[in-house]
């Protein structure tokens, strides 16, 4: 695309994250009058390699927490692929795969369990594309550019799956996603000429602020 930088020799590296990094996003979803709030995800674990992630939404009408736990950075063993329907996925979900360049791709169909909903086989591909500058709180970021594309397995007799197309710019100055957009519907099943496609999700994800936390002294 124009204006990235697709240099292939460019990397985002593993993270090192810390217990206390956070990461607080203002999240806008719908169209004319659209749900607002923010979302504040937080480091409270690390133990074994494995990483804790506590996601809380504040706003008008909206007060909850999920958790997410990534046995290592870029996987998902448990976590939301839309909106904050929390999946445990076996083996994980490589959301990034570190060192992450432009121009790489991966896909995989994934084994999820809803917890008292049925399992299922969602399919997510996600494509790198190149590096840009994002305006943000930390000024202007380095930014790879990501497509990601989610086809859920929550068809029924009436509807089609699910099926998502997100952009998404992940900072390694942040160790994270600073800004993302996220559009996904469902179509229903009924002859061609009279289909309608119904929105689930027209979301932008933009950071607010950046926390590290302390760096743990060795004795």
């Amino acid at each position: 695309m124009m204006g990235l930088d697709s240099d292939p020799n460019r990397a985002a590296d593993t993270p090192d994250y810390r217990v206390g990094d956070r990461w607080i996003y203002e999240v806008s979803d719908g169209y004319r009058l659209p749900i607002v709030w923010d979302e504040t995800h937080e480091i409270t674990d690390i133990k074994n390699g494995q990483i804790t992630v506590q996601i809380s939404r504040k706003g008008e009408n909206i007060s909850d927490t999920r958790t997410e736990i990534w046995p290592a950075p870029g996987l998902v063993a448990q976590g939301a692929l839309l909106n904050d329907e929390t999946r445990q996925f076996d083996p994980p979900w490589q959301r990034f795969r570190f060192p992450m360049r432009a121009g790489e791709s991966w896909h995989k169909r994934l084994h999820a369990d809803r917890g008292e909903k049925r399992g299922g086989s969602p399919d997510v591909k996600t494509q790198t594309i190149g590096w840009e500058k994002i305006a943000s709180p930390l000024g202007e970021t380095d930014a790879l550019m990501m497509f990601v594309y989610v086809a859920l397995d929550d068809d029924e007799f009436w509807r089609w799956p699910t099926r998502g197309r997100y952009k998404v710019w992940y900072a390694p100055a942040i160790n994270n996603i600073i800004y993302a957009e996220k559009y996904a519907s469902f179509v229903e099943k009924t002859d061609r000429r009279s289909a309608i496609e119904i929105p689930v999700l027209n979301a932008t994800i933009r950071l607010v602020s950046y926390t590290r936390g302390a760096a743990v002294s060795v004795p």
